[in-house]
Formats: structure tokens, sequence, C-alpha cells
């Protein structure tokens, strides 16, 4: 019974793709998340390393593995021009970076809330704005904008 129910949900959640990535994008998130907090225990707890300082330490290591296994897992694409879509990915990411170092500082310096707290609080805040960027940009429409901004480009120095 249980497997019949695994394999039920398995096929519903593959038909609808936009639920599919949704789940995986969680899933994958969530242990980039975990990750990225258990690093900047680490940094912060052991190294002595400043919890802003940290912070982008352990966003700058986990990034990057999330960049490939959103690649390959959450989105499926098998697209080209991977290296200018990891630079669009980090800039997202580092976007969203911004937006957590300044929640962090607020919380943490302002509100006086342990960094641990106010970095998973931001962490659901930072959550929905990388999902739709990185759905429609990074791994979605982003072979378009290219094609367009290099036509341009190409017109122009003609």
């Amino acid at each position: 019974m249980i497997i019949r129910f695994g394999k039920k949900t398995y096929h519903f959640i593959n038909r609808y793709e936009n639920l599919r990535q949704l789940i995986v994008y969680l899933f994958v998130g969530g242990s980039s998340a975990l990750s990225d907090l258990i690093l900047l225990f680490i940094f912060v707890d052991f190294l002595k390393i400043h919890y802003l300082l940290a912070a982008t330490l352990s966003f700058t290591i986990v990034s990057t593995a999330a960049f490939f296994l959103h690649k390959n897992y959450t989105f499926r694409h098998k697209g080209s021009q991977t290296r200018l879509r990891y630079l669009v990915f980090l800039l997202t990411a580092g976007s969203g970076l911004l937006w957590s170092l300044s929640l962090l500082l607020l919380l943490v310096d302002i509100f006086k809330i342990h960094y641990l707290i106010a970095a998973v609080m931001t962490k659901f805040i930072v959550l929905i704005w990388n999902f739709l960027v990185n759905k429609f940009i990074t791994f979605g429409h982003f072979d378009i904008i290219i094609t367009q901004i290099l036509k341009k480009v190409r017109s122009f120095n003609d």
C-alpha cells in the first residue's frame, strides 16, 4: 500500500512540472540552506570569524554545488552557455546574499536576535526571490534574453 501510494505520488508530481520543480527546489534549497547554516556555525563558533564574513564565505561555498544541483535536477536544464548561466545564477544568488546580509545585520545588531535564528528567518524570505528568478531567468527564458541582447549588440556594431 505504501509503495503504491509512493508511485502514485511520484507520477502525480511528475505530471505537473511546476509542482515537481517547486518540490525539488525546496529539497535542494533546503539541503543547501542546512549546509550553509552548518558552515556558518563552524565559521563563527569554532573559527571565530565575524558573522557577516562567515555568512559570505558559507554562501560562496554552497552556491556552486547548488547551481549544478538546480541545473541538473530541479530545472533539468540541458541547454548551452553553462558558464554564462552560472554567472547569472551567482548574480541572482548574490542579490539574495545582499538581502540576507542586510536582514542579518538588522535582526542581529538592531533587534538582538541570535545570529543562527536570524539566519534561518532570512533563508525563508530569500527563498522565494531566488526560486522565481532562477525559474524564469537563469533556467527559463535566459536563452531568449541573451539572443535578443546579442542581436542588438551585433546590429549596433554594424
